[in-house]
């Protein structure tokens, strides 16, 4: 009964931090030292030109709007830089409804599940990939603490959940025992 009530609730939180959030998720063609690189490249490239459109964004709805209205552009963006760096890998920009592991950024950590997500895939998208939060705005900043009052006067919402940790209180009493 205890197992299901945590799940319950871990599903609850979980569905709560997804109806709030984009995520963006960029995966490499393979897992080659020069394809991780190249994965890097593409992300930093449309992290830096998507990041002031992010900022003025006040709910998750402006912000699909503003995906929606650059999704050829960000793959514009992702080719170019391909390109530049010598490849000619295809690439797929897509948003959709995607599984996501726990990930933690700075002092939050978002529950493993399916959350709205922007993804580029690089190639045959084989390789190890790399994600953040594209709303609130999280990939443009080293973690929430790091905001401060002019930052967030310019409209960079930060998310106000604290960490989330799911924890079973007789697991915790079990380990006592052992």
């Amino acid at each position: 009964m205890l197992g299901l009530v945590f799940l319950s609730y871990r599903t609850h939180v979980q569905h709560e931090f997804a109806s709030q959030l984009i995520r963006f998720h960029v995966i490499a063609n393979s897992d080659r030292l020069e394809d991780q690189t190249l994965k890097l490249h593409v992300r930093d490239v449309i992290v830096n030109e998507m990041k002031e459109r992010f900022r003025h964004a006040s709910s998750r709805q402006e912000a699909e709007k503003i995906v929606l209205d650059s999704m050829d552009e960000i793959k514009t963006l992702a080719r170019e830089q391909i390109k530049r760096e010598g490849k000619d890998y295809r690439v797929a920009v897509m948003m959709g409804d995607f599984d996501f592991p726990t990930k933690t950024y700075g002092t939050l950590t978002l529950p493993a599940g399916n959350y709205h997500a922007v993804r580029v895939v690089i190639g045959e998208g084989k390789g190890k990939n790399w994600w953040c939060v594209l709303f609130p705005p999280l990939c443009f900043v080293d973690s929430v603490e790091t905001l401060d009052k002019n930052e967030r006067a310019k409209g960079i919402k930060v998310f106000e959940k604290e960490n989330v940790e799911f924890r079973l209180k007789c697991a915790d009493f079990l380990k006592i025992f052992s």
